[in-house]
């Protein structure tokens, strides 16, 4: 096939799926195989990355600890070959390009590119392409860092939607998105619509945003405009029919399927490393737009992205589409089931009386509002445990090698994403099983007649009560007094000790934990 011609700064338009591509193989995993054979060979490099085939380390005392981390296979792949040798980052013409025309028939994109080097640059590259010094940009209060800091930098003139918070009961927030078409089609109307719009369409939290009504009303009122979706945490979302209606390209190809001629440019990028099969700082970059908005799409990459990218990084943004293609419903399938399972076991299981879920039942119902809950996100509320929410992340991580990166207030964030399986979830309920064992509240201590666990008030670290005294009035009482004096209250279960011993018979237990007073 002929390479794409380039452009004025050197480098090629994005390569597109509806460009000349016959008959692909939608098995293959182009770059993926060519990576695979180069690091097959005992190539010997007179150009960079000394590391490659662990050459520069054959001798060296790091070498157990570098090969423990990495393998002998990943140092292998991690190669620096560019143009003939493998393929051109920028000037893709052969098993690159090949990938990544096979990813955006995949995700029904007129273009796809790979990056290496994580979602912010794709939010940079995207915004870069998508607006002008002067543009006006109708952005999402609650988008991402590197999409603030890019709009800072690139001359334009933004305005912000607010941002509303779902309920009393539930921490997740999110833009007020009939505030934000109230906002633009009121500057259309007044004759300076806005150039571009930024979404934030699949949150941390587990948000997700109806695009087909945003993206047609949009259409309607300004049928130009360009549009960036930062689904940095729905990559994997295009593969399931019971989440593929709400993804921004699926959209596209609804609003299409109508207008064939549509005018809009959308720009979606993915974390692929977040929900997909793909080594961290994988994205990729989709758009719908026309050859003039992937020139521009691919000067912007070339300007923004790291001339060194990661070979093994791209070769598995190859892997995870083939795997989400063939095998993602599936994999879906069992990720929707085990959210289900944790949201049922904790609605119904007595020793998971203390954990609450928070969604998607009674939250976000409120078409209006133009948001639905991710199925796969469970966002579960501890404070009933009495410890904190960061105290509780770290009980998980110590002690059951458990990760949950997200905390809100009194609740954790659970992502039942494709690599969480039956025998994980297991795990993670056992845990909270045990935590609820040992870790009570103080007002749920002192409703009982006698204490079956230690209460301490810090300082000065003394036990009020140990297990098997009768509580009175009167300790209550200075429990009340000694929290209003400024003390720490702790509480910690401990089911072997029946009755009171002394103090030198006490055997040593697991560190007591803050209370949320």
């Amino acid at each position: 096939m002929t390479p794409p011609s380039s452009t004025a700064t050197g480098t090629a338009p994005a390569p597109s799926a509806t460009s000349e591509f016959a008959a692909p193989d939608r098995s293959a995993t182009p770059l993926a195989d060519a990576v695979l054979r180069v690091a097959r060979r005992d190539i010997a490099s007179f150009h960079a990355l000394p590391l490659s085939h662990g050459r520069s380390i054959r001798n060296s005392r790091t070498r157990a600890t570098y090969e423990a981390l990495f393998g002998q296979a990943q140092l292998a792949a991690d190669v620096s070959y560019s143009g003939t040798m493998l393929d051109s980052f920028f000037r893709p013409h052969g098993p690159l390009r090949d990938a990544q025309r096979l990813a955006a028939l995949s995700f029904g994109a007129d273009t796809t590119l790979f990056l290496s080097a994580g979602t912010s640059t794709a939010n940079r590259v995207a915004l870069a392409a998508l607006t002008r010094p002067g543009s006006r940009v109708l952005a999402d209060r609650s988008c991402h860092q590197s999409v603030h800091f890019a709009l800072g930098s690139l001359g334009v003139d933004v305005d912000y939607a607010p941002m509303r918070r779902c309920c009393d009961s539930c921490p997740r927030t999110f833009a007020d998105l009939p505030h934000l078409l109230e906002s633009f089609a009121a500057a259309a109307e007044e004759g300076r619509p806005y150039d571009a719009v930024v979404l934030s369409a699949v949150s941390y939290d587990g948000v997700r945003y109806d695009l087909p009504t945003l993206l047609a009303s949009m259409s309607r009122i300004h049928p130009t405009v360009n549009v960036l979706v930062d689904e940095a945490w729905g990559a994997v979302h295009r593969f399931h029919p019971q989440l593929r209606p709400l993804t921004a390209l699926h959209a596209v190809e609804q609003l299409r399927a109508d207008d064939p001629g549509l005018p809009m440019t959308v720009a979606v990028t993915h974390s692929a490393h977040k929900s997909m099969s793909a080594l961290r700082q994988g994205s990729y970059l989709h758009l719908s737009g026309d050859r003039e908005a992937q020139e521009r799409t691919a000067q912007a990459l070339f300007q923004h992205h790291t001339t060194s990218p990661s070979f093994p990084v791209l070769a598995s943004l190859d892997l995870a589409r083939l795997q989400a293609e063939y095998e993602g419903e599936a994999l879906l399938d069992r990720s929707l089931l085990l959210a289900r399972t944790l949201r049922s076991e904790i609605a119904t299981d007595p020793r998971l009386s203390a954990y609450c879920t928070l969604g998607p039942e009674g939250h976000l119902t409120d078409p209006a509002m133009l948001v639905h809950d991710d199925p796969t996100r469970v966002l579960v509320d501890i404070r009933a445990l009495g410890i904190t929410a960061a105290d509780f992340r770290r009980i998980l991580f110590d002690e059951y090698a458990l990760y949950v990166a997200r905390e809100s207030a009194g609740a954790v964030l659970f992502h039942i994403h494709i690599g969480v399986d039956e025998g994980t979830l297991l795990r993670l309920l056992e845990a909270l099983r045990i935590i609820q064992r040992t870790y009570r509240t103080t007002s749920a201590a002192l409703a009982e007649d006698s204490a079956d666990h230690f209460i301490i008030a810090y300082p000065p670290g003394i036990p009020i009560t140990v297990p098997g005294e009768k509580l009175c009035d009167a300790t209550r009482d200075e429990i009340q007094a000694l929290r209003a004096s400024g003390s720490e209250i702790y509480t910690l279960y401990h089911p072997q000790a029946a009755a009171p011993r002394p103090a030198a018979a006490v055997p040593a237990t697991t560190a007591a934990t803050e209370l949320n007073a």
